[in-house]
């Protein structure tokens, strides 16, 4: 598994980034997740998972823009096939701290992924996985908050119109989303990466571009859950790509200096 990362402390984000920031206020957290398809009787592989963490205000929105761009970020992708288990650990710790620090926890169509993450099978005696269960109930009632806990939005559905891909939702409320990422080349992507590792074809597998399109998903949601909660906005239109370049330049410098990226970057 490799990590990409902008954390102190990537395995206790939320306490991570209370460092470089001086103790704030409140947190937004959004996760996206990329799957591919093995193919015979396989489950499903994880091919990317994401984590973004945005400082909020406890009372009014924030505006932001790209030259000023701040967020925490975490992403997971598979070095070969079989990481399904190390990756939903990260995935289960992330929840289980979430759950409890965030402000508000946003996922583009939620429902889906928690529940294939629910199906997928554990080792013989795992212990089952505390934060995807808490959060996969949760999200079926997302009008009722309990006390403590982060407040659950889902940007498919709860900000419109609902969409299948995130970047849909992102054209229509003044984000611009990547073209290499953009609708069914995002999930094309994966399950290139994905039939890469299959078929051990490493020369044609490039994990920075994988961990760019899960973190330009998890930083888009995460606009979108600010904007739905009303702790953020922004200047119309917002390019995704300024915006995640200006912090994460390093996961895949030349796909964001306008670059077409190498198989083997």
């Amino acid at each position: 598994m490799r990590v990409y990362t902008n954390l102190l402390r990537p395995d206790t984000p939320f306490g991570s980034l209370s460092d470089p920031w001086r103790r704030p206020t409140k947190w937004l957290a959004a996760l996206s997740l990329l799957w591919g398809d093995a193919g015979g009787d396989e489950p499903p592989p994880i091919m990317a998972a994401g984590l973004v963490l945005m400082a909020v205000h406890r009372t009014r929105p924030t505006t932001i823009s790209a030259p000023l761009a701040q967020f925490g970020y975490r992403v997971v992708v598979p070095e070969e096939i079989g990481e399904n288990e190390q990756i939903l650990k990260n995935l289960d710790d992330a929840l289980v701290q979430g759950r409890r620090e965030a402000q508000v926890i946003a996922w583009h169509n939620a429902a889906d992924d928690l529940h294939v993450l629910q199906q997928l099978p554990r080792p013989e005696g795992a212990p089952r996985h505390a934060g995807i269960t808490a959060v996969a109930e949760a999200w079926s009632d997302r009008a009722t908050q309990e006390r403590s806990t982060a407040r659950c939005v889902d940007t498919s559905h709860d900000l419109g119109p609902a969409a299948g891909h995130v970047s849909d939702t992102a054209i229509a409320h003044s984000l611009e989303p990547m073209k290499e990422f953009t609708g069914s080349e995002q999930v094309r992507g994966a399950q290139l990466a994905c039939e890469a590792l299959v078929e051990n074809r490493p020369g044609d597998y490039a994990p920075g571009v994988l961990a760019a399109s899960v973190l330009t998903s998890a930083v888009t949601t995460a606009l979108l859950g600010g904007k739905y909660t009303e702790r953020l906005v922004w200047p119309e239109p917002l390019s995704i790509a300024e915006f995640v370049g200006a912090v994460a330049w390093e996961v895949a410098p030349p796909l964001f200096s306008g670059v077409a990226p190498s198989v083997s970057e």
